[in-house]
């Protein structure tokens, strides 16, 4: 039939098929969608939840082209002292989430502890993958 990036990203969702996992001391660490045009003049979308759980997380799209510039969002954090290059290594920690993992735990958090504020978090944040599907589809027309 038709398949599109929703039904793939609503499979990566279900739970009942055993897909999806956040039970049993395991967890979906994280899901990704791709779609890859036929015509090669037309640059792929990537779509990944980069977040625990893909049925409480977003989808974000992201494109890779030449020149692309990183929004600040999705580099990884750095530290001045980074205890891994410092020898001897590893005296001392420093905390290694991303900051969009940190936000995730805490919207988890909302959904678990206040399920009317869960629900419309989540709506928002379906929102926002809609938008971002939304971008994609006008991209390649």
């Amino acid at each position: 039939g038709h398949i599109t990036a929703e039904t793939f990203m609503a499979i990566l969702r279900d739970k009942a098929s055993g897909i999806c996992v956040d039970s049993e001391g395991f967890r979906t660490a994280g899901s990704m969608v791709a779609v890859l045009p036929r015509d090669p003049a037309v640059p792929c979308i990537h779509f990944f939840t980069a977040t625990p759980d893909p049925s409480r997380s977003v989808f974000k799209p992201f494109v890779f082209v030449a020149g692309l510039k990183p929004a600040p969002q999705v580099r990884s954090p750095t530290f001045r002292d980074d205890p891994a290059k410092q020898i001897p290594r590893f005296q001392s920690t420093v905390d290694r989430r991303h900051q969009l993992y940190r936000r995730h735990q805490a919207a988890l958090e909302l959904m678990e502890t206040d399920q009317e504020q869960g629900q419309k978090l989540l709506q928002t944040l379906r929102d926002l993958e809609k938008q971002g599907l939304e971008g994609m589809n006008a991209l390649l027309e």
